[in-house]
């Protein structure tokens, strides 16, 4: 009589699951004969409940279709995160320093976005502040170890720095856009050189673990505006075009939400680059070729009317007609990219509260696995840490890190 009480009591469980309370106690009251035909059925519904479990995930993978076109792996994602079997798709974040929301004065004058964040090998932690003109190094627990470089035009000094770097050389480079420049110091503060850029209108610069210069150049007259991104020798000397883009549609009437040319180097010194009027990136190996196509499909974001009235409402009705005015977002804002190759790409889509933006993760093969909320400026991931650049509710800029764990 025990055995068959835990045996009903197991009946009762699944009897929930596939709605078959009625017959549950009609086994239990009315013999043994029902209680064989029942504990049959129940087997098979048990036996199909859990293969439905094991097959759903299987059918999610099998959205992303893998193609070749040309030789190249093509890696087609579906518009819904679809992680095959196995995979951790679960991103668990728990924040662990906060740097700025104190009451020193010495912090940041610039918005969060801008400030331009790097970390060392020992976890220290590396800004520059556009406005302030200087570079700022931060212990692994948030204080203030030293601060180091001036405004001003001299081989020591800077005007509007930004995207600061650790080296492979374990050097400290940033840009200088107001001297035309890349500056590098050592890790301790000392200027070490500079490269002249003003032959090249450079934006996003990074080197790779051979020193080699990788930077998007912007060129554009009166009929003709071109992204590029190139590679060139530790002197600036161009060594090859990586990918060259013809824009001048996109430009025209000005450039808000306006897709911009996007691209990240991987420890293995491959360049990912995403140009978000389609939601595509293309990973190029370190001789320039391409290795790998990933694609998405996704629902494009509109423009909020006041938004679009705040960029042109200055202009009259002929003079829009002309413009090539943007009334939906592209696919994606901006990406990064952490040690495990990840790709992290920030969408138009807002969280609820309208303090953060959802995220897009694909894995290294460029597989579609998650979509997260995450209410920062993601800034770098780097030994199991995310980075970002956040505002306090009172508008303060501030700088955080926190752990990062992946789950099933």
């Amino acid at each position: 009589m025990r055995g068959r009480g835990i045996l009903s009591i197991i009946m009762f469980v699944f009897d929930i699951y596939f709605f078959q309370y009625n017959n549950f106690i009609a086994t239990v009251f009315f013999g043994e004969k029902k209680m064989k035909r029942s504990i049959s059925l129940r087997v098979f519904l048990l036996v199909f409940f859990f293969s439905f479990l094991i097959i759903v995930p299987l059918l999610n993978a099998q959205k992303i279709k893998i193609e070749t076109e040309k030789g190249t792996p093509v890696v087609n994602n579906p518009k819904k995160p679809a992680p095959p079997p196995g995979v951790k798709s679960k991103l668990i974040l728990e924040e662990e320093l906060c740097i700025g929301d104190d009451a020193e004065e010495y912090l940041f004058a610039e918005e969060s976005a801008y400030v331009s964040t790097a970390v060392d090998n020992e976890g220290n932690i590396y800004t520059v502040d556009p406005k302030l003109a200087e570079v700022r190094k931060f212990s692994p627990k948030g204080k203030l170890l030293k601060l180091f470089g001036k405004k001003g035009q001299g081989p020591e000094e800077m005007l509007f720095p930004g995207n600061i770097r650790v080296t492979a050389q374990n050097e400290l480079m940033f840009t200088d856009r107001g001297n035309s420049r890349i500056t590098f110091y050592s890790l301790n503060g000392e200027f070490l050189r500079y490269i002249p850029t003003y032959k090249y209108r450079l934006g996003r610069t990074k080197i790779d673990s051979n020193g080699k210069v990788v930077a998007v150049l912007y060129t554009y007259s009166e009929k003709k505006a071109i992204y590029e991104i190139k590679r060139f020798n530790n002197q600036l000397e161009p060594e090859f075009t990586i990918v060259s883009i013809d824009v001048t549609d996109e430009r025209k009437g000005g450039r808000a939400y306006s897709p911009v040319l996007y691209w990240q180097i991987t420890k293995e010194d491959n360049i990912i680059v995403g140009y978000p009027k389609k939601y595509e990136f293309y990973i190029f190996n370190p001789e320039g070729k391409v290795i790998r196509k990933i694609t998405k499909e996704y629902d494009a974001v509109k423009v909020p009317d006041e938004l679009e009235e705040k960029e042109w409402g200055r202009y009259s009705k002929e003079q829009r007609e002309k413009m090539n005015i943007v009334k939906y977002h592209h696919g994606f804002f901006y990406f990064t990219v952490d040690e495990e190759g990840r790709i992290f790409a920030r969408t138009w889509e807002q969280t609820k509260d309208k303090r953060g933006y959802f995220y897009d993760v694909f894995d290294a093969e460029g597989r579609y696995i998650a979509k997260i909320p995450i209410k920062a400026f993601v800034k770098l991931w780097i030994k199991g840490k995310l980075y970002t650049a956040e505002e306090t509710e009172d508008g303060f800029p501030v700088i955080k890190r926190y752990n990062v764990k992946w789950e099933l």
